[in-house]
């Protein structure tokens, strides 16, 4: 495979967003996956269960269950009885994970802005055009056997 291929220069590009966005998050004590939990979680301030987390971020459910606990342990969210199914719980975030609003959303719009330089509002759109592209072109595909 040539290092210039589509898949690797796409790979190299997300891994490395990913490692500047752990920087950039770190003086807050955030994780790079945890700041989408913690926007849904300011957006629902009553709660959601694992399942309904993981089905809104499109991610499976023992993912968001072993990021809920390392968020826990970092004082980010709480787990609460589920008021009508005992095999449940409500996730909550805590005055910490809360507060965190107020920094968390621009640290991103920095990230984005960072990433997104030197390219003009036409660019962007097209990209983000041909990422949504790629999403469904991945969607449709049928599951491998």
């Amino acid at each position: 495979m040539n290092i210039d291929s589509f898949l690797h220069l796409f790979s190299h590009v997300s891994k490395r967003s990913k490692e500047v966005l752990e920087q950039q998050l770190q003086p807050f004590g955030v994780h790079a996956g945890q700041p989408y939990l913690l926007e849904l979680l300011w957006e629902r301030p009553e709660g959601l269960t694992v399942g309904e987390i993981a089905d809104n971020l499109a991610v499976e459910a023992p993912s968001i269950t072993r990021t809920v606990q390392r968020m826990g342990r970092q004082g980010l969210v709480e787990k609460h009885a589920h008021p009508t199914d005992a095999r449940q719980v409500i996730v909550k975030l805590t005055a910490k994970g809360q507060a965190l609003q107020q920094d968390i959303p621009q640290v991103l719009l920095d990230h984005q802005e960072l990433t997104l330089a030197g390219m003009s509002d036409v660019e962007r759109a097209f990209l983000m055009r041909l990422l949504k592209q790629m999403l469904k072109n991945m969607e449709d595909s049928p599951p491998a056997r």
